[in-house]
């Protein structure tokens, strides 16, 4: 809606230049990039940017369709990475958890949202992951119950962290928990170089130290499979 009035039948190429004009510089929302081309070839391109940059894929929708509520037809189709391509994860990977940060929302009652878990690198603890989902509420209260336990003050010299990804709360590198995803992609957020598609705890692994999480070495060989 604009104004009182339904865009629903308008067509994307329409929705988009309103937007355009209605969403200013630098506010809160934003639009995402996009290319209009009937090549196959820049949208193989275009494709390949956007997981290079750890995203999943990108949506190939037509200019002239029009929004159908939970249907797409052939208006819009998602263009996912090729199966059996690089950075399929069929094991699971031994993390540490790094720090956490404050829950929103239904999970302000829990004390966290998300937590940030590494892996070794040399002399370092990288990191590979943000994890917010594929818990459930018990497993929150229990992990934030145990990281408040472990907390400091600043961050741990070991730590390699982007300036982006920085918790709320730095933890002791003392947490080992295992995780499985989907796959493993390259990502320029992490410091280890690589993130986790979909993230999610398997078990705490009380029975490992940091000395025994899954090393640098060890998931760009499992990048490689």
């Amino acid at each position: 809606y604009l104004n009182g009035v339904s865009l629903i039948d308008k067509p994307l190429s329409e929705r988009r230049n309103i937007l355009e004009k209605v969403l200013k510089p630098k506010s809160i929302l934003s639009l995402n990039s996009q290319i209009e081309t009937d090549d196959p070839n820049e949208i193989r391109q275009y494709h390949a940017e956007q997981l290079s940059a750890g995203l999943e894929g990108v949506l190939v929708k037509k200019v002239s369709g029009v929004y159908q509520p939970g249907r797409s037809g052939f208006n819009w189709v998602k263009l996912k990475e090729v199966e059996n391509s690089e950075g399929k994860l069929s094991d699971t990977i031994d993390c540490v958890v790094m720090g956490y940060y404050w829950g929103k929302g239904k999970r302000s009652g829990f004390g966290i949202g998300a937590f940030l878990v590494g892996v070794a690198g040399e002399d370092k603890i990288l990191t590979i992951a943000k994890i917010g989902t594929g818990l459930t509420d018990e497993q929150f209260k229990l992990l934030y119950g145990r990281l408040g336990k472990i907390e400091c003050s600043k961050q741990p010299d070991m730590y390699v962290v982007e300036k982006s990804l920085t918790p709320d709360v730095w933890v002791e590198p003392r947490i080992v928990v295992e995780i499985a995803a989907d796959e493993i992609t390259t990502s320029p957020s992490h410091s280890a170089g690589y993130s986790l598609r979909f993230p999610r705890l398997v078990k705490f692994r009380d029975d490992k130290s940091v000395t025994e999480i899954t090393t640098y070495t060890e998931i760009e060989q499992m990048y490689g499979q």
